[in-house]
């Protein structure tokens, strides 16, 4: 499978962060991001079908990215062609901040306590208030490892989309550098936002 190379900027700190997680569990993080991509990319497509940044938002989201990391260099890391052409797709079609959707599958990925309890998700994997059944994981160690690789962010999904009603990358974390959409009525300064804020003061 021919491969490309890609590459996004990321805060340093977040980045760190990754890294000695990924290192503690022996994994290889060009290869790792490669088949997270392959995995999730149908899952922004989805989240994101029918939206589209503005270019005020687009903006917004770039500005807040800049303020986080003004002189960040670049990660890179090699992508198989069919994953890197299916993220050019999603970023052209929906005007996507490239950066921001890296820094939300990062934090995601890293799932630490903070954002469990923000997004109102149990710390240990379980069906516990959902009103499914959801796949029990392996008892056995390689298998276990297994399931959790195909699928790293199975348990976040079913409970955002339970809990929130929306996917994971269109859920308001709150942070303007991880935002893959936002509706111009979130972005100060633009008419929407100004006609909102006029509504919110008569009311």
């Amino acid at each position: 499978m021919s491969k490309v190379s890609i590459s996004f900027r990321v805060s340093p700190k977040l980045w760190q962060d990754f890294t000695v997680q990924a290192n503690a569990l022996f994994l290889n993080r060009g290869p790792f991001l490669d088949h997270m991509l392959s995995i999730e990319l149908p899952y922004l497509q989805e989240d994101l079908k029918g939206l589209k940044l503005s270019l005020r938002a687009k903006r917004y989201i770039s500005g807040a990215i800049k303020k986080e990391v003004p002189l960040s260099p670049n990660v890179n890391f090699e992508v198989s062609t069919e994953t890197a052409e299916l993220l050019r797709s999603i970023v052209r079609d929906h005007n996507l901040v490239r950066d921001a959707f890296f820094w939300r599958l990062l934090v995601l990925l890293r799932g630490s306590n903070h954002l469990l309890n923000y997004l109102e998700i149990p710390l240990n994997a379980t069906d516990r208030g959902l009103n499914m059944h959801l796949e029990d994981m392996p008892a056995s160690p390689l298998k276990a490892m297994t399931a959790v690789c195909e699928n790293p962010l199975f348990y976040m999904r079913h409970h955002v989309q339970h809990v929130h009603g929306c996917g994971l990358y269109i859920v308001d974390l709150q942070v303007p550098a991880l935002h893959c959409y936002i509706a111009d009525e979130q972005v100060v300064g633009t008419r929407a936002n100004k006609k909102r804020t006029k509504l919110w003061q008569m009311l």
